[in-house]
């Protein structure tokens, strides 16, 4: 049967995530998602990604996609080419990264679908409406909704592998089990994470049959590991790469939180302090630890099957350098026990008290999902800052900025010069990545000659350390920079940046800065992969940015016959 809430809720759902899902483009300023697009679109030179951070097989999706993507504007007239559809994702990548990040609003529509029709077959209609709605303004799933990303996806893989375990549980037939690990090895090749389905399912089994056909566990298992091999193949051939790639992520990601000093549970409080302040709210949060003990109560199975893969992958986050992000694949159970304790309050007090307390458990985090729509919405400081530097600074200026700072057009002799710097002008020959960025230079009216802080391995870039810095401004001068943006951090960066900072403000003037804010600035702004507040205070996504001017002690000469 159909039910008009589910309606309503997908469209308030669809409405809070596609609003504002253009934000920031044509330029991408959230690092995860250029990386997992390049990675992706890498596919095109060879299967192998040679990237085993992740498993490969959303890479292998998304590559379809954009597949799909050509296709589908080549029929339309959109693209006259593969070479044109190339140029273009160097140029203008709005199609590429409006497709991926409907990708996630998808998933996250699913979800919901998914979600309510679980919650329904085991909790009732009551229960199963209230957890949609929870799904549906959850402000880390909206927020996260307009990224090109894993983690609403792996949400979905979680409680489509619920639904899995629910099936083989009560049909006992050994092709459920085996559709289960299927299911499984889909979500484990999207994200290593989702390992943790593993205990669930074994606990689910334990709960319902113990030892009664015991193999079809191990038929599961089998199931999911070949799934995995065939939808992630290299990173069992390359095993020893994928090792040390997740070694190298486990001192980001598990090391960094452990630096902190505390013993046990480090990123706990982190954790629980996002979800009532801003993931769900007090409210909200308080109705899931009462669903949780209600759940308990009402049936051992349930608690199980909803609640061991939150719980073991929660306990797994603690120990993890905090991200809000990260509690996307539980957010379906959080529901799930917030809508039952909404049921049994309808059944003990009345549907309108059920619906008052409903409805004010909504209000939280659906201030704070409409907040970062409106901050979506809005244009990015890096984005004003570019607009205001190609109307003030002529293009014979030198322009040194941070990785990641305003998206300035550079020029073709400044690409050329980088390239040969870097002794890579043999990139050029390949009619890859490098051949049309330098394609796009060409074209650019205006545009200036950069180099960059810090370090990096873009080949079209010269990169100037803060080191070579900490005795001055010399470094720069001579490069002949006359200007610096600055992206301002809202915490205290490292002492060789901060000491940058100060040289710059005693040599250099400001000439213009582009603040985020409505008033004094005193509160965080809303930065990608971040997970500071958007607050009413903001008036635009994005750093501080500030404008500087240095007399250089040079003079470039600017050239315009540099070719391939």
């Amino acid at each position: 049967m159909r039910d008009p809430f589910l309606g309503m809720v997908l469209l308030l759902a669809f409405s809070l995530r596609i609003y504002g899902l253009d934000h920031g483009l044509p330029f991408v300023y959230n690092p995860d998602e250029a990386n997992i697009m390049a990675r992706a679109l890498s596919v095109a030179r060879g299967i192998d990604p040679g990237y085993y951070l992740y498993p490969s097989f959303f890479f292998y999706f998304l590559f379809v996609t954009m597949g799909g993507l050509f296709v589908f504007g080549l029929l339309l007239g959109r693209y006259e080419n593969l070479t044109d559809f190339q140029v273009q994702f160097f140029s203008n990548p709005t199609d590429f990264y409006i497709l991926g990040r409907f990708v996630s609003v998808a998933a996250a529509l699913i979800t919901i679908v998914v979600t309510y029709r679980l919650a329904a077959k085991h909790f009732g209609q009551t229960a199963a409406r209230a957890a949609s709605l929870f799904t549906a303004v959850a402000y880390f799933n909206v927020r996260d909704a307009h990224y090109l990303k894993h983690d609403v996806v792996s949400g979905l893989l979680f409680v489509l592998s619920l639904w899995a375990i629910d099936r083989a549980i009560e049909r006992k037939r050994t092709q459920d089990y085996i559709s289960t690990g299927i299911v499984f090895g889909i979500a484990f090749a999207t994200h290593y994470y989702m390992i943790f389905l593993a205990p669930a399912l074994v606990a689910c089994h334990w709960t319902a049959r113990r030892f009664e056909k015991i193999g079809q566990v191990f038929y599961c298992g089998a199931a999911s590991v070949i799934t995995f091999c065939l939808l992630s193949p290299f990173v069992v051939l390359r095993l020893s790469t994928a090792i040390s790639h997740m070694q190298s992520n486990r001192e980001v990601v598990v090391d960094r939180s452990l630096a902190e000093g505390v013993t046990f549970f480090p990123s706990l409080g982190l954790y629980v302090e996002f979800l009532v302040t801003q993931g769900l709210g007090f409210i909200l949060f308080t109705l899931v630890l009462i669903g949780v003990v209600l759940m308990a109560y009402k049936s051992r199975f349930e608690l199980i099957l909803w609640g061991v893969f939150p719980l073991s992958f929660f306990l797994f986050l603690t120990y993890t350098f905090f991200a809000g992000r990260y509690l996307n694949p539980i957010l379906p159970s959080l529901s799930v026990f917030a809508g039952l304790t909404i049921s049994i309050i309808s059944a003990r007090f009345g549907k309108k008290i059920a619906f008052t307390v409903m409805s004010l458990a909504c209000l939280q985090p659906l201030y704070h999902s409409v907040q970062i729509d409106r901050l979506f919405a809005s244009n990015d400081t890096r984005t004003i800052a570019r607009e205001w530097i190609l109307r003030n600074v002529s293009s014979d200026a030198t322009i040194v900025l941070q990785s990641y700072s305003v998206p300035l057009p550079q020029s073709k002799s400044s690409f050329f010069e980088s390239m040969k710097a870097n002794t890579a002008l043999s990139e050029l020959e390949r009619n890859g990545k490098y051949a049309s960025l330098l394609d796009v230079a060409e074209k650019e009216k205006q545009a200036y000659w950069l180099y960059f802080l810090g370090q990096g391995e873009e080949l079209n870039r010269v990169y100037v350390s803060y080191e070579e810095l900490l005795t001055g401004l010399r470094p720069l001068t001579e490069k002949g920079v006359n200007y610096v943006v600055l992206r301002r951090p809202p915490i205290n960066p490292p002492a060789t940046v901060i000491a940058l900072f100060k040289r710059i403000e005693k040599e250099g003037r400001l000439v213009q800065r582009i603040s985020p804010f409505r008033g004094n600035g005193l509160e965080t702004p809303y930065i990608d992969n971040e997970d500071w507040a958007p607050t009413a205070n903001l008036s635009n996504k994005g750093p501080l940015i500030e404008v500087w001017s240095l007399k250089p002690s040079v003079r470039r000469e600017t050239f315009s016959d540099v070719r391939h």
